[in-house]
């Protein structure tokens, strides 16, 4: 589909859907942690999902896909791979030799549309849907996936007893916490201890849970197990979750960030 290239910000700032200084103070979350503007703005509160997808449909001429009512095969979300679906938050409903049209939320995203064409070697064509809706059919998508190589694999006999499946009581909140803190109490020990052995002459008391965080954060992000907007959304949700942080101490909290 051919459309005015015209950037997400820009259509919305033109259509006054959203200000300049939320425009700014997205972009400046984006330089600063990454991800796609349409989630920042929907995480910032300025626009809901719905209606960000809503707007763009009408701006573009575009329909929106329902996603939960089509089913994809996984072999057709074979045909991207499946860090690139990961990574622009894109899922493929429709492939020929030719072309591949892919569901996303933002057409204007032209690094995805440029890295998908590489990769796939086809014409590229969207469609729209929302930014949820796409999210549940990667992750639908990945559960099936997994369970497809988890098949193949050879059970080991023995492994499960008969007659035990499905009767598993779920772990409680308590023991669940219970469990992390062992875990990590067990690696800030162990911690020390290697520090320790190593005579580097730090106190066994100067190595905290808080301080070993902040020393995995770093290596999980290097390693790309996790990415940035993630842990982004991850202490925004935690701090709505704790009641400190509600969406005008956001909004102000991203002035701030805008202003360093």
């Amino acid at each position: 589909m051919s459309f005015e290239r015209m950037r997400l910000g820009e259509m919305l700032l033109s259509k006054k859907l959203i200000t300049k200084e939320q425009l700014d103070t997205a972009v400046e979350y984006q330089k600063s942690l990454g991800g796609k503007l349409g989630s920042i703005i929907v995480k910032l509160g300025y626009m809901d999902d719905a209606a960000l997808t809503r707007e763009i449909a009408r701006h573009y001429n575009m329909e929106v896909t329902d996603l939960a009512n089509m089913i994809l095969p996984v072999n057709l979300l074979k045909s991207v791979p499946r860090a690139i679906i990961e990574k622009h938050n894109v899922i493929p409903v429709h492939v020929t030799n030719d072309v591949i049209t892919v569901a996303m939320s933002d057409p204007t995203d032209y690094e995805a549309l440029d890295e998908l064409q590489f990769v796939t070697g086809k014409k590229v064509e969207t469609t729209l849907a929302t930014r949820d809706s796409i999210k549940r059919a990667i992750t639908e998508f990945i559960e099936a996936l997994d369970k497809e190589e988890r098949g193949s694999s050879m059970a080991v006999p023995g492994s499960a007893k008969p007659g035990s499946a499905g009767k598993l009581r779920p772990a409680s909140k308590g023991s669940i916490a219970a469990l992390r803190d062992a875990t990590e109490s067990a690696l800030v020990d162990e911690v020390r201890e290697r520090i320790a052995a190593q005579g580097a002459g730090v106190a066994p008391g100067a190595i905290t849970r808080a301080e070993l965080r902040a020393a995995v954060i770093p290596l999980l992000i290097k390693k790309g197990v996790i990415n940035e907007t993630e842990l982004f959304d991850a202490v925004i949700e935690l701090l709505k979750r704790k009641g400190v942080l509600d969406q005008r101490e956001l909004t102000e909290k991203a002035k701030g960030l805008g202003g360093r």
